[in-house]
């Protein structure tokens, strides 16, 4: 999402395939004047050290309406200026790629947002036609010519093969956390390559290397890779590094820098000198009006959260603030492990441990959504974190799973065992199926309802270690409803298993019910049908509480 307060018009889709560049962007509006680089203007003090940041890689986050990407695109025009002559025609030569995924990407937003900045008239356009388009836009100033070309380019699916011999300046991604993870390691070698070194022959190795990559964004999702990349400070220095080892001596190191804005909620708020009356405060009650409040985190507060994908399936008991401890969860020494899985190619392991009466500690979660693992590398993946110091000298008691991993159509690897026996195997420990409830959803969901809503003496039934982000994410925003037709041809609700944070969703349902007392029924154990049905008619005779009694029937699909 942008955050021009221009009202510029974009192109439609059919528009952008079927328009040259010139015939796009004279549909279009755009600024009458080039910044004046005498007497820039701030949003603010965060926006205007990215202004001046000529860090190797630099990124901008703030909320919607914070002036990020004018900022950014202002200060391509100061680096223009700032450019190295050329020792062959005294001429400052600049190239600025601007890429999206798509071409309907750029049209919407990134070429309307340049054109804020960049009149349309000083230059001339070239391209278009749902293809690569280019500007050149030649000026001076007091110090002499200068040639600004600025390059917009889609990337499609193959990435490298879009990118390969592409020599440019300046690299900015526009709307970063939405352009795939393998842009910028490309985007690196690609910066510094234009004009040609022979224009810079003679010049120290300091003034030899002329090259960044910019990008704006909003707050982006929990598991997005610019978290990863900006907002651990050791991992840039990191990165930065590595980067630095094979450069030229005298070249000076690769830095990375990150800049946040401050959220609405926070002192310093940016840009609000040019903001309407009520912005912010509009929108916060349109998101709430659609029950989108992690639209509101994101695009208002600046807050780092989980995009819902649908309606959470545990969004009236689930409390991030009361469910996911402030800190990292140290598991007792006394104490055994328990283990919940699903199984599968995409197979999920949480590590917990229960505290009578009913509470739970979520410490791990063994999963890996972009892998598709057999049987026995889940299992061994599980036996390493087992060993780690943290879990290293605590004895797993029990692991219980997936009914279905018992079966021979569960199989994940070429063996004559199932799912759950290789697993435990190579673990180091029994994994019993789950058969309270007979594997159906309303019971499981209700076992962890249950523990959502539990509370005891200021303790949850439910308390998330912070690292484990899958099944937060599942909490949060993943695991929701979806429509299906029964055989009846009824219209029913049922949780969708299509996003890959279900697996640890229903791996936690299988944990939560082992140690289960719906109403006074005692915890599941691995006996079998008979045996639960017999432990449900002792139960039903003795007409008495024993237990946590959470005002959930679990056995009883109708209730």
């Amino acid at each position: 999402m942008d955050d021009r307060q221009t009202g510029l018009g974009a192109l439609s889709e059919a528009d952008a395939k079927s328009l040259s560049a010139e015939e796009g962007v004279a549909s279009l509006e755009s600024a009458d004047t080039l910044p004046d680089l005498s007497s820039p203007d701030f949003p603010g003090p965060v926006a205007e050290a990215l202004y001046w940041d000529d860090a190797t890689v630099t990124a901008i986050q703030g909320p919607v309406g914070s002036g990020k990407t004018t900022t950014v695109l202002k200060s391509r025009l100061r680096r223009a200026t700032m450019m190295p002559k050329s020792v062959i025609d005294g001429v400052r030569h600049y190239k600025l790629t601007l890429s999206r995924e798509t071409y309907r990407q750029l049209w919407s937003t990134t070429i309307t947002d340049f054109l804020s900045v960049y009149p349309k008239s000083m230059g001339t356009w070239s391209g278009g036609r749902n293809g690569p388009v280019e500007f050149v836009m030649p000026f001076e100033d007091e110090h002499g010519p200068i040639i600004f070309t600025a390059n917009f380019m889609a990337f499609g699916d193959d990435i490298v093969a879009a990118l390969r011999g592409l020599q440019t300046t300046d690299w900015m991604l526009h709307e970063m956390d939405t352009n795939p993870k393998d842009v910028m390691p490309n985007a690196v070698a690609r910066i510094n390559r234009y004009p040609a070194r022979r224009h810079f022959a003679g010049y120290p190795p300091e003034f030899q290397s002329y090259g960044q990559i910019v990008g704006d964004m909003n707050a982006p999702e929990e598991d997005n890779w610019s978290v990863r990349t900006f907002h651990n400070q050791k991992a840039r220095e990191t990165i930065a590094a590595d980067l630095s080892k094979g450069l030229p001596k005298g070249t000076p190191p690769i830095r990375i820098n990150f800049h946040r804005q401050p959220g609405y909620d926070e002192d310093g708020t940016e840009n609000l000198q040019n903001l309407s009356p009520g912005y912010y405060e509009a929108q916060i009650a349109l998101n709430k009006l659609n029950g989108r409040g992690d639209v509101t985190r994101r695009m208002v507060y600046n807050q780092i959260t989980h995009i819902k994908v649908g309606d959470p399936v545990f969004e009236d008991e689930w409390n991030e603030r009361i469910h996911v401890a402030p800190q990292e969860l140290v598991p007792d020494p006394n104490r055994k492990l328990l283990l919940g899985l699903d199984q599968g190619f995409k197979g999920a392991a949480l590590l917990a441990q229960f505290f009578e009466p009913f509470h739970w500690q979520i410490f791990d979660c063994v999963f890996f959504a972009d892998k598709r693992l057999l049987a026995r590398q889940f299992g061994r993946r599980l036996a390493e974190r087992l060993d780690t110091p943290r879990f290293a000298n605590l004895q797993v008691e029990c692991g219980y799973g997936d009914m279905a991993g018992e079966s021979g159509s569960s199989v994940a690897d070429d063996e004559n065992a199932n799912w759950n026996l290789i697993v435990g195997r190579e673990a180091g420990f029994r994994i019993r199926p789950q058969r309270i409830g007979f594997n159906r959803i309303g019971p499981r969901l209700e076992a962890v309802r249950a523990g959502l809503e539990f509370v005891q003496n200021g303790r949850p039934g439910l308390l998330i270690c912070p690292t484990v982000r899958p099944l937060i994410a599942a909490f949060s925003a993943r695991y929701v409803w979806a429509e299906e037709i029964n055989a009846r041809g009824d219209k029913i609700k049922t949780p969708d298993k299509s996003q890959p944070e279900a697996n640890p969703m229903d791996a936690l349902q299988y944990l939560m019910l082992s140690k289960h007392r719906a109403n006074g029924l005692p915890p599941a154990e691995a006996g079998g049908r008979a045996a639960a049905e017999a432990a449900y008619a002792q139960f039903a005779a003795s007409k008495g509480p024993q237990g946590l009694t959470t005002g959930y029937d679990i056995t009883d699909p109708y209730q």
